[in-house]
């Protein structure tokens, strides 16, 4: 045997560490939302079961104790949510209007304009092409290539313009 010495025993050599993944993190404002939103489910499915028991049956002031807790509950998590900006504070000028008219001229020249949804447009439009081909002379060739997309494709054939 080897005479031992008091020097210590070299260190293995240390490799770098794996890195591994990042966990998603939240930020602080997601991480306030998201506790909002749990604390708000948690209290309203305790309200709501509060509302099955004997006690709160309809008419009992219990039972509008908890309605009243429940609304006011809904209005503070819109109000809070409404502050934190998840929600716009106007919905109403987050929506966009549009109108759609239908002008009808008459021979002498007479306008007429009637507001129209996009279904009835469509239908509107379906019908005058129907009206225009009309005098159009169709071969038995044509009805045969009609028929023919037709069982092929169907109504997606020809689509109406999506808004």
């Amino acid at each position: 045997m080897e005479p031992t010495s008091n020097e210590p025993t070299p260190a293995p050599e240390s490799k770098p560490k794996r890195k591994y993944k990042q966990r998603l993190s939240k930020s602080e404002a997601e991480k306030a939302i998201t506790q909002l939103e749990v604390t708000h489910k948690y209290v309203k499915k305790d309200i709501l079961a509060a509302l099955k028991q004997k006690e709160c049956r309809p008419g009992t002031n219990a039972r509008l104790a908890y309605l009243k807790a429940l609304q006011q509950l809904e209005i503070d998590y819109v109000e809070q949510i409404t502050k934190m900006g998840v929600l716009p504070k106007n919905v109403a000028s987050q929506t966009t209007t549009g109108y759609v008219f239908k002008a009808h001229v008459s021979k002498s020249g007479a306008v007429q304009t009637v507001p129209i949804t996009s279904k009835q447009l469509s239908e509107m439009e379906r019908a005058e092409g129907k009206e225009y081909r009309k005098g159009v002379f169709e071969s038995p060739e044509d009805e045969a290539i009609r028929a023919q997309l037709d069982a092929e494709f169907g109504d997606r054939a020809v689509q109406p313009e999506k808004e």
